[in-house]
């Protein structure tokens, strides 16, 4: 199983494609592959889905988000994390900073026992995430 990678779907409720520039911005990312219901021929969605996103795919440096618009209803849940590993501390601060805007901190960006800089928050797409940079 070395061969296998895991990385996040973000399921939105409408929002995906605001969500993904956001991301682009704060990650200084690519969006590799934008599709819109609409590109896909005789989709069964209402005339105000069709221009949401169906599947979206942001890249920076080796990692990779996917994104999709909702059509049905879904529970949101904290059940799930996005960790990420830094090595710089600036870079750990200029994120933390552009994550938090809009959402809810969780746990101040902070020196830990464990010999890292550490914060946890959910930003304004409900998504939890958790950020640490080993000092």
């Amino acid at each position: 199983m070395s061969n296998v990678k895991i990385s996040p779907y973000l399921y939105l409720p409408g929002n995906s494609e605001e969500a993904l520039n956001f991301y682009k911005n704060v990650f200084n990312g690519k969006i590799e592959r934008l599709q819109r219901f609409s590109d896909v021929p005789d989709i069964s969605v209402s005339e105000e889905h069709k221009n949401k996103i169906l599947h979206a795919h942001l890249t920076f440096g080796e990692q990779e988000i996917f994104f999709s618009d909702m059509i049905e209803h879904h529970i949101y849940g904290n059940q799930v994390s996005l960790a990420l590993k830094f090595t710089q501390v600036e870079e750990i601060e200029r994120v933390f900073q552009a994550l938090s805007e809009g959402g809810e901190v969780l746990m101040p960006l902070q020196d830990t026992f464990w010999g890292a800089k550490y914060g946890k928050l959910i930003d304004r797409y409900r998504v939890n995430w958790d950020l640490n940079c080993q000092l």
